[in-house]
């Protein structure tokens, strides 16, 4: 439904400004000429329109045309430079993965390296215990509970002697390194355990108590001895020095005693270190 023109100049000067506003916003429910008047009035009241005007009102607004020709240049910029950044993105994340190069294959030579380690001498010592009931009497041999205590002093003893005389040879020879302080602690501390039990009386036979006390002496000897040379070797000085040579000069008698009366196996020469 339209509306037909009204002549008069008064009917729109009566309407309010949202009123006229209607007619501008429906422009097809009404005849042109009102629309029209209605237009006229509101911009003679000095209300904008432009902000009414509906879609299918036909307009041209050619802003580019209108811009000063040093501004013209601005929205190509802006679309080339957007552009370019698209396509260092693109680059960034779709850019191939690298070549690794081939690190040719090296042969890595082993070579023995000589271990100073210390021995702990155990089938030395089983071999040296099988000689101990020989160098008993008959009759002390015989009795076991008194001889089970008297081995197994015993086999302290000879595993801590061994590693003690491995420790002279090497010193002997100047065969020794930076792990010949622990090396002494470690005899030190086999040394201490057996002279604690034997302060004690284990009711042994007279032939194994005099073996016995020879074996504690050599143990005092020994710890003495281990710890003058670990101080000498702190020092700078040569481990092996006239009071470590004179601490230990009764043991070799002691030791052939105790083998009854034979040589062992590898004779330590301590004088070889003055």
């Amino acid at each position: 439904m339209s509306s037909t023109p009204d002549n008069s100049n008064d009917l729109f000067t009566q309407k309010t400004n949202p009123e006229l506003l209607y007619f501008l916003q429906h422009p097809d429910l009404y005849h042109e000429a009102v629309v029209t008047a209605a237009r006229q009035e509101l911009h003679r009241r000095g209300v904008a329109t432009s902000a009414h005007l509906s879609d299918t009102e036909n307009y041209t607004t050619d802003d580019y045309e209108n811009e000063p020709v040093e501004r013209r240049w601005l929205a190509p910029s802006i679309g080339v430079a957007l552009l370019v950044v698209g396509c260092l993105v693109y680059t960034q994340f779709h850019k191939p993965a690298p070549a690794f190069a081939v690190v040719p294959k090296v042969t890595t030579e082993l070579k023995s390296v000589e271990l100073n380690v210390l021995p702990t001498f155990e089938v030395e010592t089983a071999a040296q215990l099988k000689t101990e009931p020989s160098l008993l009497p008959p009759n002390e041999r015989t009795d076991k509970k008194p001889l089970g205590k008297y081995l197994i002093l015993s086999g302290r003893f000879w595993k801590a002697e061994k590693q003690a005389e491995f420790l002279a040879n090497q010193v002997a020879i100047a065969k020794i390194d930076s792990t010949f302080p622990g090396k002494t602690a470690l005899v030190y501390d086999q040394w201490r355990e057996l002279t604690r039990v034997l302060v004690y009386n284990h009711n042994l036979r007279p032939v194994m108590q005099q073996r016995v006390n020879l074996m504690h002496d050599i143990a005092n000897r020994r710890m003495q001895s281990l710890q003058e040379m670990r101080e000498n070797y702190s020092l700078g000085r040569p481990p092996m020095d006239g009071e470590v040579i004179k601490t230990l000069a009764p043991v070799e008698d002691m030791l052939y005693e105790l083998r009854g009366g034979k040589q062992p196996t590898r004779h330590i020469d301590m004088t070889a270190a003055r």
